[in-house]
């Protein structure tokens, strides 16, 4: 599906990307948080700044220092990229205890949104012809690895890919005891498929299942035919070429000052934790949900992914991340897909179809879409994990209702 095609798709549905591979948890009365509201000056960003008139900016900030109050959120942060230029927002706080303001350039833990460039790194080497994704995975797998998975040698690269492969998920409550009884424990891959339910899923295959396990086996797949780690082979194929400076592999890549302190009720109490000092490892910085990124990375990725990549000829652009029929297949639709590409998510907003990904993580959670009707780019993160209420989907719903709504 070429992005010419976009254009003039019919306007009509909500906003209804439904939030898969996120743990599940209440987090009713949750510690009041006392967090003061700031706006955050777009002019220290670069580039074409405020492409809205005041009037939109300026609710847009309101918008978001209302949140932090309503939703007991540590802070948020949206920023959009338009034709026109960017706003960034932020507000709340980077850190409960020491006090410090959140700013739009601070980097988070970016969950399923890692899922983006697992895909984009598979369907390069695609081109390259290192990979086949309709090769088996047992072509690719160590028999260590394929031993964990029952009935799955029929399963190839794609099915992985589009979340078809029906393997289940990793036994979260087995895994968080593992977690609880070791928390800085170092995880691998294969280390975090050891809690495999015994018994595959129901789920017939070819059916869209998202499960956590589909992308940990990506990244073991990723390792094997390029014999790199994949921190390595994310830094030179995504990261370097399109000068990411703020994007890295958790745990595995050096993060220069680190990044926002992330929170969730760990231990059931109601209470809101800190679960990034100290460092609760959940399997963090693996294929599934292990990047560490800012906005302005996240939004870069995706206009080098969408704008330059489909604009490029056939041999590919200075920036294009893949050749445009290598897109094409990235957003190639199959019934009974769940709306889900090559990693990416594909749905309805009442403002025109959207590309992207959404999840939480350990402390975060966050969303990231592109409209292609108006050519726009919205993310937003929260430093609140393990949320029943998804606030970065409320977020993106009304600042698109504020940007487009006079349109």
């Amino acid at each position: 599906m070429a992005l010419i095609r976009f254009k003039g798709l019919a306007i009509a549905v909500l906003l209804t990307l439904a939030l898969a591979g996120c743990r599940e948890a209440s987090q009713e009365n949750l510690e009041e948080a006392s967090v003061p509201l700031q706006a955050w000056s777009a002019a220290q960003t670069q580039g074409k700044l405020q492409p809205f008139p005041p009037q939109v900016t300026n609710r847009l900030q309101r918008m978001l220092n209302r949140n932090v109050g309503e939703d007991e959120l540590p802070g948020i942060v949206v920023h959009i990229v338009t034709s026109d230029g960017v706003w960034m927002g932020a507000a709340g706080l980077s850190d409960r205890q020491t006090g410090t303001l959140l700013k739009p350039t601070d980097r988070f833990r970016i969950a399923n949104l890692t899922e983006l460039f697992i895909a984009v790194i598979c369907l390069q080497l695609s081109e390259d012809d290192i990979l086949d994704l309709d090769e088996k995975i047992s072509t690719y797998l160590p028999k260590t690895v394929m031993a964990q998975l029952e009935d799955s040698k029929t399963v190839t690269v794609r099915q992985l890919l589009n979340h078809s492969s029906s393997l289940a998920r990793p036994n979260p409550q087995a895994f968080k005891q593992a977690i609880l009884a070791n928390p800085k424990r170092e995880w691998k891959a294969e280390q975090v498929l050891a809690f495999l339910p015994q018994r595959e899923t129901a789920v017939p295959r070819n059916l869209y299942f998202h499960s956590t396990t589909n992308y940990l086996l990506l990244q073991i797949i990723i390792e094997k035919v390029t014999d790199q780690p994949l921190a390595k082979v994310l830094r030179d194929r995504i990261s370097k070429p399109l000068k990411l400076e703020n994007t890295f592999l958790e745990r595995h890549d050096p993060i220069p000052g680190g990044f926002t302190q992330g929170y969730e009720d760990w231990n059931g109490d109601d209470k809101l934790d800190n679960v990034t000092q100290p460092l609760i490892n959940a399997g963090l910085g693996l294929g599934d949900r292990g990047i560490v990124s800012n906005t302005s990375d996240m939004t870069r990725f995706f206009q080098a992914l969408f704008r330059e990549s489909a604009a490029s000829d056939s041999s590919g652009g200075a920036d294009a991340l893949l050749y445009p029929s290598t897109l094409d297949q990235m957003l190639t639709l199959e019934d009974g897909k769940g709306g889900y590409g090559l990693g990416v998510r594909h749905t309805i907003t009442s403002w025109g179809e959207a590309w992207g990904q959404m999840g939480t993580t350990t402390g975060f959670s966050s969303i990231l879409l592109y409209l292609p009707v108006h050519d726009l780019t919205i993310a937003v993160w929260t430093n609140k994990g393990d949320s029943q209420n998804y606030e970065p989907y409320e977020i993106a719903t009304r600042s698109l209702d504020i940007i487009l709504g006079d349109q």
